[in-house]
């Protein structure tokens, strides 16, 4: 199977173009990424990638995601997913600028390169694992599917497949599901027969093979002491420039934000062009 990828950042600076310099040269040819640039808070980045407008790919999201004044706050889908409908692979990853990887990228890939599932993504929980997922509510979601159904993830790091891209494109003109793309996508594949599995943490979606293999987050007993992926803490460095700073070897870490501020609900859509 073949794959590429969506590198994405909302800042640019030499440090982030180093970090995914070294993702391209580390990774080889298990990925073929590409660089975009969100330069606004709309779903149309800067990129060298020839992609269908966004406004028609997902019409309903879009509108709604103009509404909320942004991409931010999750509409992340109507950027990414046209731009990954747009590569020329099986397997499609999207990857932001202030996820690390403490070793070289090519071993955290490697795992994945024959693996199957539809959607790897981080921190899968139904609704009852974490009835205090502050997005539960702005979701809603057909009649036919029960709330007991319901997924979030966290998406900073994931991968799809191409039938599972076009199938939730072709869902999501469906006004009734609402809410945050981490509640309506790993929901949507689920509820519709695709293979859903965690990256490797410690969750109900985790393969045993690979349980708190790839990173430490949030588990239904809550938030772990030593979390490498999750909303907070925000780290300063990349592994490149400090790889003394990251304490536990050969895992994912987020939010890695090198002179950038992290974002409030308050600040969510703000794009600073200094």
């Amino acid at each position: 199977m073949t794959a590429a990828g969506i590198f994405l950042t909302h800042r640019r600076s030499p440090r982030i173009r180093r970090h995914f310099r070294r993702l391209v040269e580390e990774s080889g040819s298990l990925v073929d990424w590409h660089f975009v640039y969100s330069h606004d808070t709309g779903a149309r980045p800067t990129t060298s990638l020839v992609a269908d407008d966004p406004a028609e790919v997902l019409a309903t999201r879009h509108a709604a995601m103009e509404r909320n004044g942004g991409v931010q706050g999750g509409y992340v889908d109507t950027l990414l997913l046209p731009l990954l409908r747009s590569l020329a692979a099986d397997q499609l990853w999207a990857i932001e600028y202030d996820v690390d990887y403490a070793g070289r990228w090519s071993d955290l890939f490697d795992q994945f390169a024959d693996n199957d599932a539809d959607l790897l993504t981080t921190t899968l929980l139904r609704r009852r694992d974490q009835e205090q997922w502050p997005w539960w509510a702005s979701a809603g979601s057909p009649s036919w599917v029960a709330e007991e159904q319901w997924l979030r993830s966290l998406n900073p790091l994931m991968r799809l497949s191409r039938p599972l891209v076009n199938a939730y494109c072709v869902a999501m003109a469906d006004p009734a599901w609402r809410g945050h793309y981490e509640f309506t996508l790993p929901t949507l594949a689920s509820v519709s027969g695709f293979v859903v599995e965690d990256l490797g943490g410690d969750g109900p979606f985790t393969p045993d093979a690979r349980r708190g293999r790839i990173y430490v987050g949030r588990t239904p007993a809550g938030r772990p002491d030593d979390q490498t992926f999750g909303f907070r803490p925000v780290r300063r460095r990349y592994f490149h420039e400090r790889p003394e700073a990251f304490s536990r070897a050969g895992l994912v870490y987020h939010p890695v934000k090198p002179g950038v501020p992290a974002w409030t609900r308050e600040t969510m859509n703000v794009r600073d062009t200094t």
